[in-house]
């Protein structure tokens, strides 16, 4: 008897395998990139990292305008371009990375330290993740042929990385909890059209997923750099990875409850789960900055564009630190 090889359980087991191996990959580069790197220049290693990697995935995304993806040619590419990424670390004689020191979290600590990071990330994990997960089954559903179905999980990515550039600067210039709602405004804004007008137009749904996706993946780094502002002195790592693990188990719990929701009520409910962890986002902060002042500029860490997704890990933490988070009263915690 054949084997059914499309079967989802062994699609489910094959990619949390690959989920690993991604993972496992970009520690390694990262640490390499993180002891090749001081201070002076690591904000601005990890920036070109970060672009050259949004880059990569824009590109890949756009690759399956080139064949059919029920075929065996993509999972073909996918092995030579891994087995080609190989070929200059083999090459290499530089040494090889010393391992991650030990890194203990803290959770409740961090809770203590900025309860709008840890609430609003586990939100944006949810919703970032349902988002790039589902986004392809939506514009399929609502009938974009493949080559718009790569633009509309494409054009995301990039006004993301786009949108980090003003963001960035706002949330250096004044209260990040305002920039980060402003932006989570922005994000209810694009669930609403969706949820409202059902667009079936291929040049709305780009409007609307750029304008998704510019605003959902701007939040996390403005969260990072919130949560750092009130971060004791050497403490900035155990943040971050605080925060990363809480945005995991966002983005494990988002795509089971708005796949499930798809299922039942129909391919716009996708953009109901993103609107209510928007909304929570928004109620949130707006509760939270009528409890506590914002943070002086002069007290502000540094901000840094962070790719929160698949392929970060506490490497990423570190490598996207430019040094110590400076210190702010006990007093000021958001």
């Amino acid at each position: 008897m054949q084997r059914d090889h499309r079967h989802p359980w062994a699609w489910i087991a094959l990619r949390g395998i690959t989920g690993f191996c991604f993972a496992a990959t970009a520690m390694i580069v990262e640490s390499w990139l993180s002891e090749r790197t001081d201070p002076g220049n690591r904000g601005r290693i990890f920036g070109i990292y970060t672009m050259v990697n949004l880059g990569a995935s824009t590109a890949g995304q756009l690759m399956l305008t080139m064949g059919d993806p029920a075929g065996f040619v993509f999972f073909a590419l996918g092995a030579i371009f891994y087995c080609l990424a190989l070929v200059p670390t083999a090459l290499s004689s530089v040494t090889t990375p010393t391992p991650l020191v030990s890194v203990r979290l803290n959770l409740r600590a961090l809770w203590r330290n900025s309860p709008v990071a840890v609430f609003a990330v586990f939100w944006v994990g949810l919703s970032n993740a349902s988002f790039g997960t589902l986004a392809a089954v939506y514009a399929q559903n609502v009938g974009l042929v493949l080559a718009a179905v790569a633009l509309f999980t494409s054009i995301p990515i990039l006004a993301g990385a786009i949108m980090q550039i003003p963001v960035g600067l706002l949330s250096d210039k004044m209260d990040r909890r305002r920039v980060l709602l402003g932006v989570a405004v922005l994000a209810l804004i694009a669930d609403a059209a969706f949820l409202s007008f059902a667009p079936e137009a291929r040049i709305a749904n780009f409007a609307l997923a750029a304008l998704l996706g510019g605003s959902i993946f701007a939040m996390y780094p403005v969260i990072v750099a919130h949560a750092n502002d009130h971060a004791e002195p050497g403490t900035a790592i155990q943040i971050s990875g605080g925060l990363l693990l809480i945005f995991g188990i966002g983005s494990i719990v988002g795509p089971l409850v708005a796949g499930w929701a798809m299922g039942s009520i129909g391919s716009r409910a996708l953009y109901g789960v993103t609107a209510l962890a928007h909304l929570m986002i928004i109620a949130y902060t707006l509760w939270r900055m009528r409890q506590r002042d914002g943070v002086a500029t002069a007290h502000k860490s540094t901000f840094q564009p962070i790719n929160a997704g698949r392929t970060s890990n506490l490497q990423t933490a570190e490598l996207s630190q430019s040094g110590p988070a400076p210190s702010a009263s006990p007093e000021k915690a958001p």
